[in-house]
């Protein structure tokens, strides 16, 4: 008996299951259906705080450059598409029919049981989505930055096509490791350095490539600091360690078995182990070009396997550039017999040929017989490696700047800076109200307009290049050569590239005594500023650090210290700039300087206490 009461029970037990439970559930539906709704705006709500959450996340890793992972990108257009669903369902029309009606209308019970079984289902994956987000420890990665070239300057002559064609022969051979450009500067060596990279990535002749300034004082850490930013070395500038540094960056290239480093620009030996760009033996994917302006540093200096010799513009193309650069008037049938000889006046040079083709636009035809004469009569002052008729030329694009004294100075102001340094335009801006460059300035505002409106004159005159952003200018070095010269012999302006050698280049020649700016460049070794500058006639002062534009000099680095005596008989002083100076132990000649208009303290120890001071 009592077994068959044990089967009859199972048995009911089972009809319940599949019968009373299911009918209990649907019941269910009818019965919670106000309570399946709101748990369902409820979890809405959520999935949409969670959302905005998330969202705010990625938002911020945007903002700092970062790309975002693909999962996460899913999640929120997923969560995207079922809150609009959600919120969609909830909205339907169909959900009046549910209740009592105000005329007594009894409620639809089939729509009420679809709507509240979609809802509690809906709930279900909202809270799903809700617990997926919290998965998402990491919502973005730091991309290897692919540098984009563009290559505005490169035109298509047929010895430039040579050129190329010899580069890329080169480095397609696996028994050449490193290949080499040389040729006098402003013959356009950078130009098709960026043009051999630009082939290189279209061609995809190398998974990556690679390409910074070295330049006539080498700065190791900028350079390492570029190329480990190109090839997606992350927090590489924490590191302080000259060795560390190096193996780092050696470590990371080591990595790579198809790579193109281009070292633009080399003035003298550069030991690539010291920086950390020396490839192992079965690296033979990995390449370096690297241009200059002397064979021996390539050939001798730097061991460069293939060497090729960039010349001049043969006459044709020198023509065809000119013409391309000075406008309708190179087509002028009055111009025409001028065109030849004033590119033959420019021997050949590009950077020349488009300073003078500039200089002439839309100018008359005695603007261009004058030129011609002055191409012919001008002196070269004794620029070291350059041909006269460079000089010439480019002196000819500053003095047809046509009486505009404000664009004269802010040129030779640009010149007082290092080379290839990016200028902030707003730095010249305070420099020039400083120093009284402009006239008829009286607000901030007048003065920004004024020194842009000056820099775009200057840029599409070819004497200010394009910084690494809208915000900064350059200098061509030949250009900057040119400068300097002008500015020390017609404004008594002088630029001292080597401190080490003051003594000897400066202050024991008399001709300086009369200087109304210098610019000081010290080393990273020095701490110590030369013991006098006799100049009482000087009205603007730079002291600059090495490559202050690219990279942190580490806080434990000693400050340069300004002597008793550096200061003194220094009167007429009317802009000071300083960079890594301890003005915290100014010497007392400081509180003489009456005339002073701007002070500009960069990276300066103890500046807050001298700004407190003068306030």
């Amino acid at each position: 008996m009592d077994f068959l009461i044990g089967i009859t029970a199972s048995v009911v037990t089972k009809v319940a299951e599949y019968t009373v439970n299911p009918v209990c559930r649907q019941l269910g539906y009818l019965f919670y259906y106000k309570s399946n709704i709101e748990n369902l705006e409820a979890q809405i709500q959520q999935l949409g705080y969670a959302r905005d959450r998330l969202q705010h996340r990625v938002d911020e890793a945007r903002r700092n450059g970062k790309e975002i992972e693909a999962d996460v990108e899913d999640w929120l257009s997923s969560a995207d598409r079922i809150k609009e669903e959600s919120e969609n369902f909830l909205q339907s029309e169909d959900h009046a029919k549910t209740g009592c009606t105000s005329s007594g209308s009894f409620p639809n019970l089939v729509s009420r049981h679809q709507l509240s079984r979609k809802a509690k289902k809906t709930v279900h994956v909202v809270k799903g989505e809700i617990l997926n987000v919290e998965k998402f420890n990491r919502v973005s990665f730091s991309p290897c930055i692919e540098t984009s070239i563009v290559n505005k300057g490169y035109q298509v002559f047929e010895s430039r096509v040579r050129i190329m064609r010899g580069i890329m022969e080169a480095l397609k051979d696996v028994n050449v490791r490193m290949i080499g450009m040389y040729g006098m500067g402003g013959i356009g060596k950078t130009v098709l350095a960026k043009e051999v990279a630009k082939v290189a990535k279209e061609e995809k002749l190398f998974d990556k490539v690679a390409i910074t300034t070295v330049s006539q004082n080498p700065d190791h850490e900028s350079i390492q600091q570029e190329i480990a930013e190109q090839v997606g070395l992350e927090k590489f500038s924490a590191i302080k360690s000259k060795l560390v540094r190096a193996n780092r960056l050696r470590q990371r290239l080591s990595q790579e078995k198809n790579i193109l480093v281009i070292l633009d620009d080399v003035w003298n030996e550069l030991d690539l182990s010291d920086v950390g760009m020396d490839f192992a033996e079965d690296q033979k994917g990995c390449k370096i070009l690297l241009t200059s302006r002397f064979l021996n540093v390539l050939r001798d200096s730097m061991g460069v396997e293939r060497i090729i010799k960039v010349r001049v513009l043969s006459d044709a193309e020198g023509i065809d550039l000119f013409k391309k650069n000075v406008g309708s008037s190179g087509e002028n049938v009055d111009f025409q017999p001028l065109v030849k000889d004033i590119v033959k006046e420019c021997a050949g040079l590009p950077i020349a040929i488009t300073t003078v083709a500039h200089a002439l636009t839309n100018k008359r035809l005695s603007t261009w017989e004058d030129a011609l004469r002055r191409l012919k009569r001008s002196i070269l002052t004794g620029i070291e490696g350059m041909d006269k008729k460079v000089y010439a030329s480019i002196k000819l694009s500053y003095d047809f700047l046509e009486g505009n004294e404000e664009a004269k100075s802010l040129l030779l102001l640009s010149s007082l800076h290092e080379e290839d340094a990016e200028i902030e335009i707003k730095d010249l801006m305070i420099y020039g109200v400083g120093w009284g460059l402009f006239q008829h300035v009286y607000t901030l505002e007048e003065a920004r307009n004024t020194v842009c409106s000056l820099v775009d004159e200057l840029k599409a005159r070819c004497l200010l290049l394009e910084g690494y952003n809208h915000d900064r200018v350059k200098m061509h070095d030949v250009v900057r050569d040119v400068m300097i010269s002008i500015a020390s012999q017609d404004r008594r302006m002088h630029n001292i590239a080597n401190i080490e050698k003051f003594d000897e280049e400066f202050s024991t020649k008399k001709r300086h005594v009369d200087s109304t700016a210098v610019s000081l460049l010290v080393p990273r070794h020095h701490n110590k500023l030369p013991e006098r500058l006799d100049c009482p006639q000087l009205e603007l002062l730079f002291v600059f650090t090495r490559s202050q534009n690219y990279l942190q000099i580490p806080r434990s680095q000693n400050y340069l210290q300004i002597p008793e005596k550096f200061l003194e008989e220094k009167r007429e002083l009317k802009v000071v700039r300083l960079d890594r100076v301890d003005v915290g132990l100014l010497p007392a000649s400081f509180c003489l300087l009456r005339n002073l208009q701007t002070l500009c303290l960069s990276r300066c120890r103890g500046s807050a206490a001298v700004i407190g001071e003068l306030k």
